[in-house]
Formats: C-alpha cells, structure tokens, sequence
C-alpha cells in the first residue's frame, strides 16, 4: 500500500491562482509581525536583538530541534539546558537551578501547539530575562483563527507546518521588547527559488488527477536525470532543497545513538535563507489559506483520533485532553521501540512522522544524566500520527485501526 502524505501538497490552483482569504491576509498584515523566510531566521533575528552584552546564556529545553539551538550559537549566545519531563511539561526547579548572572533569556517551545501556562516564570521579567515562545510547531488559536495572546516579551511562528507554502516564518515582538530596526530582507537566492518551486510543482502535478501531466512529468525527470554528468550528481540535485524540515529530511534515520552524536550535522543552517525574506510564493499560499477552516479540521481530526486510540493500543497519547481553542499541529503519541515500529506503520498507509530524533551535541556537555536521559527518552519514543487538513475522518479512522489491529513487526527493519 502506498504511503499517505505527512504534510498537506500544495495543489496547482495554490500555486498559480491562489484566491486571497480575508482573513490570513489580516493575520499576515498585523503591524506587530515581521514576516521572514523561516522560523529559524526569525530565531536569529531575535537571538541578534539580544545581543550578548548583558549576557550570553538561553535557556533552552532539553527536548528540542537542533535547528532550534543553531541559530542562538550563530548569533554569539550560549544554550543552557533545562529538564523537560516525559509528559513534555517543564521541570520548573531545573530551569529556576540553571539560572545564572549570565541568563538573558529563557526559550519555552508550545510543544506541538499545546500552549505552556508562562505565569509561574513572569517573575523572570523583573529580572531582565527575557521570555522567548517558539509557537514554531503550531499556533492558531479559537475561530476565527487569530495569533495566541503573547504571554512573554517575543513569539517565533512558522507557517509551513500548516499550510503547504514550503517555508515562511515570522517574529512578533511585544511591549517589552526592545524596539528593532526594520528588516529590510532581500529576496531569497534564484536557485533556491527555482528549485523550491520546481519541487512543489512535482509534488501537486503527482498529488493531483492529471494522469497524463503526470506521466509526462516524471519522464522528463527521468530524461534530466540521465542526462546529467554522474550519479553523484544526479543524486544531489534529488535531494529536497536546503531548508527542508530537518527532521523530515531524516525520518528514517535511526534514533540518537550515542551521547557523542553531533545532533545539528542532521539538519541544514543556511544563513543566506535565514535572513532572507520568505518567499513570493509562500506569501501567496499564505494569504490565500482559510486558516479557520485549517484549523478546525486539524482539531477534528485530532479528536478523532484521540477517541479511536483510547484504551488498550500500542502508543500513549502525550495531551489525551485539547483545549477548545488549540490548534494541533500533530497527534503526539509515546511509542516504545518506535524506530521497530513506526516505518511498518507507513507501509500501509499512516501517515506519521517524527520530531527531535536527534538532539544538540551541546546538550551531552552539560553534565546532566538525569536531564540527558529524559531528553533522549523522548527523542527515541515520540512519535507525530498526522492530522493535517488534507487528510479526511475516514482516513483517520483507516489509520487508528491500522494502529489497533495491525500485528507488530518482529524484528527491526532492515536499513532503507
């Protein structure tokens, strides 16, 4: 059976004729948000605000995306890790603990768009550390969809884990922050452009219902392919542009292994993208979303399937409970010996995929076992079942039964 798409393909109406929303392109408009190429720029944008004058140290989760961490290190800053406990919630004691006279900043990641009560650290405030939230995963919020209510001094979004526009981030700074310059970003580089586009043109024509345009397609692909100069080549240019999700560029890697795992040498940080501005065709893929609607079907979805997956099955829901007015981005679950398990689970058709399988390598020189074991705990055994828009109930439903019933694989999977 073949597999079902992780993240919603955009179709070929969104990438040449998108029909503007009223309301995402209010959202966009908002005069406290700065648009950017993606949310790891927005992160260093931030990170640079900063400065390291009045100290160098960020607090950062131990459970996170090294691509997260990178851009706090590009902009001279130095992460301090903090526990996050199974149930993905704060170790508030740790964090409090790894506070020092060089603290300028704590970073609290909505894990998977379920927000984080911050009203036990707003003390830290008065204290001139900053409170960063990474609402990178997801972060609609109620219906009409609007921006979550800014509970420390800065928020980081990104807006292709929602819609498929490929990559856009932004920065939205409060009150508190202090004032910045205007970005005045420059366009991305033409080749990234071009290709970016080339792949989301391949990815709708194979998603859509032109057989003909499709076989036509993927025969002039075969002719190029051929007609380059090596394999090596041929292969390069294959591989998804530089700014692909990080953790989708290695779902099939295997989990971290070692406490010597360079984590960041799986992702890419381009630093031309990162301060780019986000790209014309994202922009109108985002203004043409219907964001409430987004919304509600991810909820939908999610409830489905935190219905169906109640009780005895194989995986652990990590929020059994949504709040009314969140937006998930995925239906995280606990899955022990998942590396066994969850690329059998594709084969026939759930769609899934995976967040911070590998971790930072700064995080193993923080002489912290404890807080190590449970960061790797979780990066071996999360497991992201997808609820994205495109998908349908029935599809859910098909997948939660799968999940059910579906006897386990007996031995690990050979290497793909």
């Amino acid at each position: 059976m073949s597999t079902v798409q992780a993240h919603p393909v955009a179709t070929l109406g969104q990438l040449f004729f998108p029909p503007a929303n009223a309301g995402a392109a209010a959202l966009l408009a908002s005069p406290d948000l700065e648009l950017s190429y993606n949310a790891r720029g927005a992160l260093l944008q931030v990170s640079r605000e900063l400065g390291a004058a009045l100290g160098d140290e960020v607090l950062v989760p131990a459970y996170h995306c090294p691509s997260g961490v990178m851009p706090l290190i590009e902009a001279g800053l130095r992460p301090v890790f903090y526990r996050i406990r199974p149930d993905l919630s704060i170790d508030l004691d740790d964090l409090r603990a790894k506070l020092g006279p060089r603290s300028r900043a704590v970073i609290v990641i909505h894990f998977f768009g379920f927000a984080v009560d911050l009203a036990s650290l707003q003390d830290l405030r008065s204290k001139g550390i900053a409170l960063i939230e990474d609402w990178s995963h997801s972060f609609l919020q109620g219906s009409p969809a609007h921006l979550p209510a800014l509970q420390g001094d800065v928020q980081v979004f990104s807006f292709w884990k929602l819609v498929p526009s490929g990559v856009g981030g932004a920065i939205r700074r409060g009150p508190s922050w202090r004032a910045a310059p205007a970005q005045m970003r420059s366009p991305p580089p033409w080749r990234d452009t071009a290709v970016r586009f080339k792949r989301m043109l391949e990815s709708a024509i194979e998603h859509s219902e032109h057989r003909r345009t499709k076989a036509l397609m993927r025969g002039l692909e075969r002719l190029r392919l051929a007609l380059k100069p090596g394999a090596a080549s041929a292969s390069a240019e294959a591989r998804p542009p530089a700014d692909a999700d990080a953790d989708e560029l290695r779902e099939n890697a295997p989990p971290v292994a070692a406490d010597s795992e360079r984590g960041e040498d799986h992702y890419v940080f381009d630093l031309r993208l990162a301060q780019s501005a986000m790209p014309a065709t994202a922009l109108r893929i985002l203004r043409a979303a219907d964001l409430t609607a987004v919304a509600q079907r991810r909820r939908d979805n999610y409830d489905r399937y935190a219905e169906l997956l109640n009780g005895n099955t194989p995986v652990q829901a990590l929020f059994a409970q949504r709040p009314a007015d969140c937006c998930p981005w995925v239906f995280p679950v606990l899955l022990p010996d998942r590396d066994r398990i969850d690329q059998h689970w594709r084969r026939h058709g759930v769609a899934l995929h995976t967040f911070g399988i590998h971790l930072h390598s700064a995080l193993y020189a923080s002489g912290d076992p404890a807080m190590i074991a449970d960061a790797r705990r979780l990066a071996q055994e999360v497991l992201c079942l997808s609820i994205h828009q495109d998908l349908s109930p029935d599809q859910i439903s098909a997948s939660a039964h799968l999940i059910r019933t579906l006897p386990l694989p007996t031995q690990s999977p050979c290497p793909e």
